[in-house]
């Protein structure tokens, strides 16, 4: 039997049974192979997390590595063995500061993995595939797990 981390409140966590979520529309199963442990995520157990920026109980997880398994429809067939990366913010990219390019600024409301939505410390992650960024085939999937933090310094420094 596969598990998933789930911290159900702050300073409780458990290893649950884990069953994979066959994609949906517009979404991609991923079987992760790495995924880091951010000071975030101590937060997130620590119970430190602003308010609206976690919610429990959930599985943590935001940087991470994989290989999509299945596709939802509408999401492109020809990520099914592809390895990725993926973006935490799930935006609505139709309000006005999504058009800005100000993803992260979202008004629809705050939705990231790992925080408000089940998180990589899991055997599989469903997401919509729009956040996927396919890497090469010879890729070091262990390796790209930090991709995700250091896009957060290489954000920063620019």
């Amino acid at each position: 039997m596969s598990t998933a981390v789930v911290v159900e409140a702050p300073g409780s966590h458990r290893l649950v049974p884990h069953e994979p979520r066959e994609p949906g529309p517009g979404e991609a199963l991923v079987r992760v192979h790495a995924v880091g442990i951010c000071g975030s995520d101590r937060e997130v157990y620590q119970g430190n997390r602003p308010e609206g920026y976690v919610r429990y109980p959930l599985t943590p997880g935001h940087e991470w590595s994989g290989t999509v398994t299945a596709v939802g429809a509408g999401a492109p067939a020809a990520l099914v063995g592809r390895k990725v990366v993926g973006e935490g913010f799930r935006n609505c990219q139709v309000c006005d500061r999504c058009h800005a390019g100000e993803t992260t600024l979202c008004t629809a409301g705050y939705e990231e993995t790992g925080f408000t939505e089940p998180g990589a410390m899991a055997p599989t992650l469903t997401l919509p595939a729009r956040l996927l960024h396919p890497l090469p085939d010879d890729a070091d999937l262990t390796a790209a797990a930090l991709l995700e933090p250091a896009a957060c310094v290489a954000a920063a420094a620019l």
